[in-house]
């Protein structure tokens, strides 16, 4: 039988956004041991989204990096190959 695989709209939304973070998360990373500083530099200098008092955070800065986008285009690919396969 040939059964199609179909992934939901919010499974396929968190994992982007998980991939997006793990991304960031590994370029800080490499950036750090490696010293490849084109990983962590911010795409949208000066226009990230800053929110005061998130939860127990203090102050939370979130940046647009190449390697973020690395991560989202890595798990968008890993997604659409879950999709066809």
């Amino acid at each position: 039988m040939n059964r199609m695989k179909k992934l939901s709209v919010s499974f396929a939304v968190l994992m982007l956004l998980l991939g997006t973070l793990g991304g960031a998360i590994a370029g800080s990373l490499i950036s750090r041991v490696f010293g490849l500083d084109f990983l962590v530099l911010e795409l949208l200098p000066g226009h990230g989204i800053r929110i005061r008092d998130f939860y127990i955070l203090k102050n939370l800065e979130l940046q647009l990096t190449p390697a973020a986008l690395i991560g989202l285009v890595v798990t968008g690919w890993l997604l659409y190959r879950k999709e066809k396969g």
